[in-house]
């Protein structure tokens, strides 16, 4: 009976002692594979790396770089297969994805590119192919673009916090550059994009069969979030900054002479596209101020992008002009091209006008039905005689005499002098103002006029940017009795004092700034460039979401936030 109970209650302790032994052999077992796993993957991680410096080197023809660069991403894509070497796999994937595109698009690699091909590497034959483009894939057709440039030879960057993705695919900045881009409201360098690139390796039916299919997929980041690498889905790697940072930046002293010889800019005025059109997303126009250039909104740009609310639902142009010309003659330029736009794209949706300091008195007239008014305030008692003389299509007469534009559906006023700023007539003013000369073709239509205008209006000279800003001005006297035909919103600087009423952003007043009837009124603690606050910037986001909220309720179709996420 002893033995029996001896039995009986030590047999589990034998069982569990075995099972314990059993349990440290399977144990010892994984760590020495995952060691011989950790060992490979280390040891295939150095020879991507070798593979990916190879094919950096010009000596070799592009066949045998296309070789080394398609290797690199082979062997990171099996290292993820296999589970290991997470952001090292990652960061040689993507490198190599990023340069193979943008080398195969260049001119030395101009017979592989968008066509099935072979190219051997040391680690066997990949059959290239390239996926077409699909609007309902978010994929681009590889010959829309007419070449691409790899971040590193972008030298100037957006920086905005939200504006990259670290995950998977490379990317790439995609140019399109048609014969005439001002037919088309493109930048003269072209128009850019995002690109994300991906490489997707098909395993070989055989270990006997060395070649194996590969193919190029350019992704549009703003349609599509996930992508598949290695037999898994992987979020799609984005930098919504990368492709503003391709256009040239020209700086304050552009600014500058833009506004001091407005003549030798005229040729420059217009709206330029930021990415490519698309019918389906709400064209943002943004207006930039006094001295400035349309460059100052790409990291507004690129902050509204990296938004996943808002991202792929607006399309970004700018409005270019020099300051140094009369408020009013801006405002017929920019009615004058959007009207352009609106008949070279005819499905284009309603616009969201966003305007800085003297842009947003540019925006303003977009919105306003002036018939007669500025021009009895500007010419006074010579107004119906002038009125007579000038024929419909002369410039005065157009510039001062409009309809508000339908197509207007919001703006935004970012310090912006409604009632002028004692800056245009206090000496610094005068001083600008006597530098500033105005191109001798502004009275076009209206030769022998020119006195008589000059005189009707009770100047020794024709307004410029500056003197049209004074708080006397008729034609801001005027506008500020014009009623906005579109909701409105105004962000007004206070140098971070908190003295509204009575403060001022450092250039234009709140009496100025100020308007009873906007949808909503921000003060942020900054001056007169304050478009870049971050707290703009949020209220930018906040104001384009309302946007899109009161499209919805109205029973208009608005973008989708994202036409697939789907993996292959």
């Amino acid at each position: 009976m002893k033995k029996r109970r001896f039995d009986k209650l030590n047999r589990p302790h034998f069982g569990f002692a075995f099972e314990r032994i059993v349990l440290l052999t399977v144990a010892l077992g994984t760590c020495q594979a995952k060691a011989t796993v950790g060992e490979t993957t280390t040891s295939s991680m150095v020879e991507a790396e070798q593979d990916l410096k190879l094919a950096s080197s010009r000596r070799l023809t592009v066949e045998a770089r296309a070789g080394y660069y398609l290797r690199a991403a082979d062997i990171a894509v099996n290292t993820l297969r296999a589970g290991g070497a997470g952001s090292q796999s990652r960061e040689i994937y993507n490198e190599a994805c990023a340069q193979f595109t943008a080398m195969l698009r260049s001119a030395d690699g101009a017979r592989f590119w968008n066509r099935t091909e072979t190219i051997a590497s040391q680690g066997g034959i990949y059959r290239l192919r390239f996926a077409a483009g699909s609007r309902k894939d978010g994929t681009w057709d590889p010959d829309y673009f007419d070449f691409f440039r790899t971040l590193s030879q972008v030298h100037e960057k957006i920086a905005h916090q939200e504006a990259r993705i670290n995950d998977w695919g490379g990317v790439v900045i995609g140019v399109y550059k048609p014969a005439d881009p001002r037919k088309y409201f493109l930048p003269l360098v072209g128009v850019a994009v995002t690109v994300t690139a991906d490489l997707d390796f098909k395993p070989s039916s055989s270990r006997a069969v060395r070649t194996r299919d590969v193919t190029l997929t350019l992704s549009d980041p703003t349609r599509r979030q996930m992508v598949t690498i290695g037999g898994r889905r992987q979020t799609l790697a984005a930098n919504f900054g990368a492709a503003l940072a391709y256009y040239p930046q020209p700086g304050l002293f552009l600014g500058l002479m833009a506004m001091f010889r407005p003549a030798n800019y005229e040729n420059r005025t217009g709206l330029y596209m930021l990415e490519p059109y698309d019918s389906d997303r709400i064209p943002v126009v943004l207006i930039h101020g006094l001295m400035s250039v349309p460059h100052m909104w790409a990291p507004t740009a690129s902050a509204i992008e990296s938004d996943p609310e808002l991202r792929g639902r607006y399309q970004f142009w700018v409005f270019a002009y020099p300051t140094g010309n009369p408020i009013m003659l801006s405002a017929l330029r920019l009615r004058e091209s959007l009207e352009r736009v609106y008949q070279l794209y005819p499905r284009t949706k309603g616009m969201v006008l966003i305007g800085h300091s003297m842009g947003g008195l540019v925006a303003r007239t977009q919105a306003v039905t002036a018939r007669r008014v500025l021009w009895d305030r500007v010419f006074r008692g010579y107004a119906d005689r002038l009125y007579a003389k000038l024929p419909p299509d002369n410039v005065v007469k157009r510039a001062l005499i409009f309809d508000a534009n339908p197509r207007v559906q919001r703006i935004v006023f970012i310090c912006v002098p409604h009632r002028g700023a004692a800056l245009a007539i206090n000496w610094i003013g005068s001083l600008g103002n006597g530098l500033i000369s105005l191109p001798s073709t502004l009275l076009t239509g209206a030769v022998g006029l020119a006195d008589q205008i000059k005189r009707a209006a009770g100047v020794r000279h024709l307004p410029t940017g500056i003197n049209g800003l004074s708080p006397r001005s008729p034609v801001l006297l005027g506008l500020d009795t014009l009623p906005i035909r579109a909701p409105y919103h105004s962000i007004i600087g206070d140098r971070g004092r908190g003295d509204t009423p009575n403060s001022s952003d450092g250039v234009v007043a709140y009496w100025s700034s100020h308007l009873a009837g906007a949808q909503s009124e921000l003060i942020v603690p900054g001056p007169h460039g304050s478009f870049a606050l971050p707290q703009t910037i949020a209220e930018l986001k906040r104001i384009l979401r309302l946007h899109l909220a009161t499209l919805r309720r109205s029973g208009q179709a608005i973008p989708k936030k994202f036409y697939t996420s789907v993996s292959e």
